[in-house]
């Protein structure tokens, strides 16, 4: 992990070639946080990590940073139990206050099977944010679905008074001091480097066209190591330490 600040200490020797810091720092550390927002929306690369208690009618409320859910699950025995995740929910009614009711669950809708097609990682190796089953047999834990544009999640057969989210999240209060992963580094530098040459009259349309080209190019080479980076160690967590249930 690298703070966002040395990054643009090494932008200026690499690519200003300048030793010390000057008037123009505050601009290029906005410029490497707006790279690095552009970069997560595009590769999805900041996971965060939160307690969420649920609520009365058996909802949870959903972030106001969230862009996509990692794992649902309860803590159970110091680890995360996941919940199912349960497609043939439907949406719930509201009453006419406009708050969401509760529903009583059927006991088949405990019966959960293994789903395929909710796998981590799409055929090329990207990471598309959800998670499978490893096993068979019911779901003990109970399940979920997530209503992104209602800004909430629906609860069925799940008896703990709160869940643990992990989610693909928006960057909020970006500074100097903020940590990047080792794989966005060079991608940094290289929106950095395509911002400051668009801005110069000095370079001409080819130059701009080139560093444009080398940050879509860093782009790809960070999504690519994140991928490689991330399957075997989250594989490996999620088989030592992530007991897990079967989707429906």
């Amino acid at each position: 992990m690298r703070k966002l600040e040395e990054i643009v200490r090494e932008f200026y020797i690499e690519d200003l070639g300048l030793s010390q810091l000057d008037e123009r720092y505050p601009r290029f550390l906005q410029t490497a946080v707006t790279g690095l927002k552009e970069l997560n929306h595009d590769l999805k690369s900041i996971v965060t990590e939160v307690r969420l208690p649920v609520n009365d009618n058996d909802t949870v409320d959903l972030p106001s940073n969230y862009i996509d859910y990692v794992a649902v699950g309860i803590v159970s025995g110091g680890v995360l139990s996941s919940l199912g995740l349960n497609n043939n929910m439907v949406e719930r009614s509201k009453d006419s206050c406009g708050n969401l009711e509760g529903f009583t669950a059927n006991s088949d809708d405990d019966f959960g099977y293994f789903n395929y097609n909710s796998a981590d990682y799409s055929a090329d190796g990207q990471f598309v944010g959800r998670h499978y089953g490893l096993g068979g047999g019911g779901n003990s834990n109970g399940t979920f679905k997530i209503y992104k544009q209602e800004n909430y999640i629906s609860l069925m057969n799940v008896s703990a008074d709160e869940i643990v989210l992990r989610y693909m999240s928006t960057i909020e209060q970006v500074d100097g001091q903020f940590l990047i992963e080792e794989y966005l580094v060079e991608a940094i530098k290289a929106y950095m480097w395509h911002k400051y040459v668009k801005r110069m009259r000095s370079y001409g349309l080819g130059d701009k066209q080139m560093a444009l080209a080398e940050f879509h190019t860093a782009k790809k080479q960070a999504l690519k190591r994140m991928n490689r980076f991330s399957l075997p160690e989250f594989m490996s967590a999620f088989r030592s330490g992530y007991r897990s249930s079967p989707n429906i």
